[in-house]
């Protein structure tokens, strides 16, 4: 009987990748985005490995979208949940953001994470085994001009994720934070992590059963001064 991971914002970029490389390897995969009709392209590709790819859609901003995922992740007995999802923070001052775009950017790049964990790390308890992966950021480890909030909610995502490690190893249970720089999702980016790759070294890192955190920096070196 195959594993099933959930991963969140799963229909494009790295979430397309991880969902990729799990179900090259016997995963059913929870897939999860907002837009039906990618949704359909990586199931169906998904599909072609040979095993289950069951679509959630909606925005994580709704709590139904929570309860939506946990009750598909509890009917398939997940071994593997990936945070996956964000929404991308514009590098402005931080008297230019607007509150709408500083909830929005909360709602989605901390508290979902979190709602979505307490679920699922319930169900896990239950079965005193599970895997929990964090995607965050290099924003969740340095300081950014002008990303004040970026920041702020990756610096967040890593206390909660550092601390649900103490509790969570006594319980079978490994928890891992991803710390990747910029990666190549977009046709603008000029340089960038390639998806499909960190897609490969996160599976291979989780399959290891290694519970450090991944930490990549993949920028050109005039960036790292």
């Amino acid at each position: 009987m195959n594993e099933t991971a959930l991963i969140t914002g799963s229909s494009k970029g790295l979430g397309k990748e991880l969902a990729l490389v799990f179900a090259e390897n016997g995963y059913n995969i929870i897939l999860h985005g907002r837009d039906e009709k990618d949704l359909q392209r990586v199931q169906e590709e998904v599909s072609k490995y040979g095993v289950e790819g069951i679509v959630v859609r909606g925005d994580l901003k709704y709590p139904e979208t929570i309860k939506a995922l946990y009750s598909e992740a509890k009917r398939k007995d997940i071994s593997v949940l990936i945070n996956n999802a964000g929404t991308p923070c514009p590098g402005l001052p931080l008297n230019q953001r607007t509150p709408e775009q500083t909830y929005e950017s909360i709602i989605i790049n901390l508290i979902s994470p979190i709602q979505i964990t307490q679920r699922i790390y319930e169900h896990f308890l239950k079965k005193n085994e599970g895997t929990i992966i964090n995607i965050n950021s290099f924003s969740g480890i340095t300081n950014q001009k002008f990303r004040t909030i970026h920041c702020a909610n990756k610096w967040g995502l890593k206390g909660f994720t550092d601390t649900l490690k103490l509790e969570a190893k006594e319980n079978g249970i490994y928890v891992i934070g991803v710390y990747p720089t910029r990666i190549k999702t977009r046709p603008e980016f000029t340089y960038g992590l390639d998806p499909k790759e960190l897609a490969k070294k996160i599976y291979t890192h989780y399959n290891t059963k290694n519970i450090e955190d991944i930490i990549i920096d993949g920028r050109p070196k005039e960036f790292k001064k």
